[in-house]
Parts: C-alpha cells; sequence; structure tokens
C-alpha cells in the first residue's frame, strides 16, 4: 500500500471517530482531570501538583503505545500468513478493502456493522478491566501511563477493524504505524474534552466534512480491493 495515504486515511479514521471515542473513553478522562483537581496530584519528581492536561497526555501516551504494540502482532500475523501461500496477501488485501468500505459507511452513520467487533472483544476486556482498580483516583503519571496502556483493550469497533487492516500490510512497523497515527487522530478531541470539544464535532459533523472524509476512505478502501487484481490481470 502506498504508505502515506495509509497513514493519512488512518489518521482520519481516528479523527473521524472520535465521537464514537468520546463516548468510550470520555468518563475516564473526566476522572483523570478530576482526580488531579481534588487530589492535588503530586509525586517523587514532580514535587508541584500536576497539571491535568499532564495526566491526560500520560494516559494517551500508554492508550496509543497499545494501539502500536498491537498494530506490531498485526503485522506480524500478516507476514507469516502472506509467507504461507501466494495468494494469502491478495485475500488479506480485498478483506482489508472491504472493512475500509464498512468502516467508511459507518462514519457516514448509515449502518451499525461494526458493533459485532466490540460484541467480540468483551470477553478479552472483562480480564483486562480488573486491572485498572488499584491506578484510580490517578495522581501520577505513572498510573497515567499504566490506565492508558489498558484502556487500550477496550473493545471498540474502529480499533479492531484498522487492526483487521493493519494485518494485510505484511510489515510489522508499517502495522504499527497505521495503529499509531488511528491513535493521533482521535487524540485532539479526547485531549481537549471540555474544552475543543464542541466546536470539533460542529466541524466533524458538517454533512460536507464527513461526506468527503467518508468517501475518501471508502475510496482507499475500493482501490485497496481492485489494485492488486487490476495489476495481476
Amino acid at each position: 500500500m502506498n504508505e502515506p495515504l495509509s497513514l493519512l486515511t488512518a489518521f482520519l479514521l481516528g479523527f473521524m471517530g472520535s465521537i464514537h471515542c468520546m463516548g468510550m473513553c470520555g468518563g475516564i478522562i473526566g476522572a483523570l482531570s478530576l482526580s488531579s483537581k481534588s487530589k492535588g496530584s503530586t509525586s517523587q519528581i514532580f514535587p508541584k501538583p500536576i497539571n491535568p492536561t499532564v495526566l491526560q497526555l500520560s494516559y494517551h501516551v500508554g492508550r496509543i503505545t497499545t494501539y502500536g504494540i498491537l498494530g506490531l502482532i498485526a503485522g506480524l500475523a500478516g507476514l507469516w500468513m502472506s509467507s504461507t501461500h501466494t495468494n494469502t496477501g491478495l485475500i488479506l488485501r480485498s478483506l482489508s478493502g472491504i472493512m475500509l468500505i464498512l468502516m467508511g459507511i459507518y462514519l457516514f452513520g448509515l449502518t451499525q456493522s461494526l458493533s459485532w467487533l466490540e460484541r467480540a472483544g468483551a470477553g478479552i476486556w472483562q480480564r483486562m478491566q480488573p486491572l485498572t482498580k488499584g491506578l484510580l483516583p490517578v495522581s501520577k503519571i505513572s498510573q497515567g501511563l499504566k490506565l492508558g496502556a489498558i484502556w487500550g483493550f477496550l473493545p471498540c469497533g474502529l480499533v479492531y477493524s484498522t487492526l483487521s487492516w493493519a494485518v494485510v500490510s505484511a510489515d510489522p512497523a508499517q502495522s504499527a504505524a497505521l495503529m499509531v497515527f488511528f491513535g493521533l487522530g482521535n487524540l485532539p478531541a479526547l485531549l481537549t474534552l471540555s474544552i475543543f470539544t464542541e466546536k470539533l464535532n460542529h466541524f466533524k459533523q458538517h454533512i460536507a466534512v464527513r461526506s468527503l472524509m467518508a468517501m475518501g476512505i471508502i475510496g482507499f478502501g475500493v482501490w485497496t480491493v481492485v489494485a492488486p487484481w487490476v495489476v495481476i490481470n
């Protein structure tokens, strides 16, 4: 795949899907801010109260790090599958393109077809969630990093869909980069949840903006499916 275009698409997926992300992660981000204000957060390294934004950044660093590691694993899986059979890479690419098309339609708000992925990941999250109990309330950067790393496993259709797309690159570094750019895409809305989110949401909900970005993702998905078969023929 064209790497710059792939990374841009991953960023747009995160950016346009951040409304969904706010619904799933908004609570923990609010808790980070409130715990900092109420506890006067301090640490051995930073004797002064830790700024709420710093705590939030630590959470997002942990979250995006988990995305990157999952992307690395997906890339390794794709590399292994591609090496087992000549046409496996083409089949994976076609499936990846279909997932991109579904994600684009999902961003249009016309389908909830990705919700089954969230249900599939619920079992994993049930095992991960107990690990967060000792990390709340968050008062240290190390707690924010750990909490974000765990929260990266939260069942999210967009995350899982992007992971399935990352598999097809059969390149661990590229797959990790795709997931990192996806995480960076939803960072603006999540990091500015209480300040800029309303204006950002109005911008993303504008029919022209939403249509343009969703159509771009769908177009990239169609190209992902069709391009290799055209080259073969």
